[in-house]
């Protein structure tokens, strides 16, 4: 790569059916880690999306997953720790779209959306709580089938960690609880629950939340979306990508980011309009430290506008529902305090193998990441590189799933594939007709 963001080869991302273990835990809007070549996953749910119908039973407690689980990515061999569902200590794990994050072996989770009680049929809470694993006793008591309260660091509460549906990033010793909504009640398509507008920081000390600031702001209003770290050479950016709703119903479009290292952090946002990818998806951090370049690679998921390759053209929503799922692949570009964006567009360029990616997981090759599970660039010498794994999610037959074509969980393993193309250039990239 070059200087210029946008003067360098371009590069696409494909998706290969890999393998279907016998014995997998199906499972999305889970919280997960990585460790000793083990992906551990604890809470989300095991069927597909959650419905809107009340006769479906949404969000009933009989599809949350109540295991640790421990997948070996060699094997795919697959251990499950069976938690008690009656143990008050472990109902936040008996929760969906949590906020985590993995700093070294400790796996920290926060929130989510559950039952208060053990004999509720259906989640009508978000949780107040923070719990933190020791990852290497947590993968002991998975092996050895025992009680993995051991391996539970810090548990404790706290009115600003209620929150479902944002995401906690870890910034050297601060923590960012980012965007979200606090939901209570059983779930109804025509409540809405109260978003926090809010980034909220905080340490931990002497195994308590010390809170330091609260980051209000309109653009903050926003769930269910993706934030990520943005790496430069100097530092480290928070960008927040696409999430729902806005006052009529659709997504959010413009990027959002909250520069850490001044004294007032504010927030600032983009002129770049997001084409699609809204929903909280799989997704790659790329770093190129030669262009100081970072790329976020958005998988599938639901987005505003959906791509018609036997027209060539862009539709909003499916046939007058909003925010359907999508196959499109983004490519988000950062360089020089700007964003760029590149949509993978058939047929010249690949999309998701199926309507799959939204709530799923990425899981970077460890052998070319650098910090915060960054791909390194610099280290991808080959015309082709299988760059990580996709597991898990939301798999859905038609844009706008229904009874007649119900969703489920993504049976599949697929191979992510990163393939550079030396003759074209971001630049040829970047302009995009839409809607």
């Amino acid at each position: 790569m070059t200087d210029d963001i946008l003067n360098f080869p371009s590069f696409t991302i494909r998706l290969e059916s890999f393998c279907q273990p016998e014995k997998m835990p199906l499972i999305q809007s889970g919280a997960w880690a990585i460790w000793n070549k083990k992906l551990i996953i604890l809470g989300g749910r095991i069927e597909g999306f959650h419905g809107l119908n009340q006769l479906q039973n949404v969000f009933g407690q009989n599809k949350v997953n109540k295991s640790i689980w421990a997948v070996d990515l060699e094997t795919f061999d697959s251990q499950e720790l069976k938690l008690d569902p009656e143990s008050k200590k472990w109902e936040q794990l008996f929760s969906s779209n949590m906020q985590f994050e993995q700093d070294e072996n400790i796996l920290y989770i926060v929130g989510g959306y559950g039952a208060k009680s053990s004999k509720d049929k259906r989640s009508d809470d978000t949780f107040d709580s923070l719990i933190a694993f020791d990852l290497d006793k947590l993968l002991v008591a998975i092996d050895q089938n025992s009680d993995p309260s051991k391996a539970v660091l810090i548990n404790t509460c706290d009115p600003h960690l209620k929150v479902t549906g944002g995401e906690l990033l870890k910034i050297d010793d601060l923590f960012y609880l980012s965007f979200g909504q606090c939901f209570d009640g059983v779930y109804d398509p025509g409540k809405t629950g109260l978003y926090t507008g809010a980034i909220r920081t905080f340490r931990i000390k002497k195994n308590k939340i010390e809170l330091v600031q609260e980051i209000k702001d309109s653009q903050l209003h926003r769930r269910d979306l993706n934030v990520v770290k943005i790496h430069q050479a100097k530092k480290t950016i928070l960008a927040g990508l696409g999430g729902v709703f806005d006052k009529n119903g659709n997504g959010y479009s413009h990027p959002v980011y909250l520069d850490p290292s001044g004294k007032s952090p504010s927030i600032q946002m983009d002129d770049l309009k997001q084409v699609t990818n809204h929903y909280n998806c799989a997704k790659a951090s790329i770093y190129d430290s030669a262009s100081d370049t970072c790329i976020t690679v958005l998988m599938g998921g639901i987005g505003q506008n959906q791509f018609h390759q036997e027209t060539n053209t862009w539709e909003n929503g499916d046939r007058g529902a909003k925010i359907p799922f999508v196959k499109s692949i983004t490519q988000l570009i950062y360089s020089k305090g700007k964003m760029y964006q590149h949509i993978q567009t058939p047929p010249s360029e690949p999309e998701m193998p199926d309507f799959l990616g939204a709530n799923a997981i990425f899981i970077p090759d460890p052998k070319w990441v650098s910090q915060d599970f960054f791909i390194d660039y610099g280290k991808l010498t080959e015309k082709e590189t299988i760059i990580g794994l996709f597991y898990g999610g939301i798999q859905s037959q038609k844009p706008t799933s229904s009874t007649i074509y119900p969703t489920k969980v993504n049976d599949q393993i697929y191979r992510v594939i990163l393939e550079k193309n030396e003759s074209q250039y971001f630049s040829q990239l970047t302009k995009i007709q839409t809607p």
